[in-house]
């Protein structure tokens, strides 16, 4: 049993309603849901009575949580007991995407270190179709994506975020003058990250909907250095905001209004099921949580 599921179940009965759990949780209300029914599923009982839009425990729900905060105090008492005494230490290997890299491995990861000066991290960026094949082969501890919302029962959502994504420009371009449509916007030349990178496939499955396409003058897997080019030149790029906030609030950058484009994306941390959760993964994925419900 997942112990994430049953501080779930704890944390909707706590905050009387599965929208209220999953702002505390950081994660969206279909996540908590599903969560939930799998707990429903694995236990073979109903867990609340659903009703005009309100929730109450059965009686097999409040035996339920009565036990799940039973099971999560034990679990504390046995972790605290294991690194009573003694610095947390080892490695653990992640699998990220370039962005995810350049957003959370600057002053958040030297705060983690300083926290934790015994855990080694190795990361391996990669796009999303390889990320999860390593995650299967236990190749890697955990997989921090950027792309579509994935929810699958054989992976842990240990936390999440809900990103917004646009088209670019720099701020001379004339681009910038006007309102495009996709078809329209593709006639332009671009930089964009590598094709199979989570949002650039994504946007690339749009595309295709519509029967169409876009062929970058160049493919570059550093976002940052896509800001660079497109601040210096008349090529448009595609990327989440959180790379190119710092270019727009220096006025080198700015965000073009498309209106029949992509516009949201997700950041998830994931673990497997059956992935023991030494104390270090069980550190950084606390410690991350808390950085991703930041505002």
């Amino acid at each position: 049993m997942d112990t994430n599921v049953l501080k779930t179940f704890i944390a909707v009965c706590e905050h009387s309603g599965f929208s209220a759990a999953a702002k505390a949780l950081g994660y969206t209300q279909s996540t908590v849901s599903t969560q939930i029914k799998q707990l429903e599923k694995e236990l073979q009982v109903t867990l609340f009575e659903r009703y005009y839009h309100k929730i109450s425990l059965t009686e097999n729900g409040i035996l339920v949580l009565k036990q799940a905060r039973n099971i999560l105090n034990e679990q504390d008492k046995m972790l605290s007991s294991i690194n009573s005494g003694k610095r947390i230490e080892g490695e653990i290997r992640l699998a990220m995407s370039s962005s995810i890299c350049n957003r959370y491995f600057k002053k958040d990861f030297l705060c983690f270190h300083r926290k934790y000066p015994g855990i080694q991290v190795k990361i391996t960026e990669c796009d999303t179709k390889q990320m999860f094949d390593m995650l299967c082969k236990n190749e890697a501890d955990m997989v921090f994506t950027l792309d579509r919302h994935i929810y699958d029962s054989d992976f842990v959502i240990c936390a999440e975020q809900e990103e917004k994504v646009h088209f670019i420009a720099s701020t001379d371009n004339a681009a910038l003058k006007r309102k495009w449509t996709l078809n329209e916007l593709c006639e332009n030349e671009f930089v964009l990250t590598e094709r199979r990178m989570s949002y650039r496939a994504i946007l690339n499955e749009t595309l295709a909907s519509k029967s169409l396409e876009i062929r970058p003058v160049l493919e570059i897997g550093n976002p940052i250095q896509i800001c660079e080019l497109v601040k210096n030149s008349n090529l448009l790029s595609f990327l989440p905001d959180f790379i190119t906030e710092e270019y727009v609030r220096n006025a080198q950058i700015k965000r073009l209004t498309v209106e029949d484009s992509l516009t949201t994306v997700w950041t998830q941390l994931l673990i497997h099921k059956n992935k023991w959760r030494s104390p270090a993964i069980h550190a950084f994925t606390e410690f991350y949580k808390e950085v991703m419900q930041k505002p």
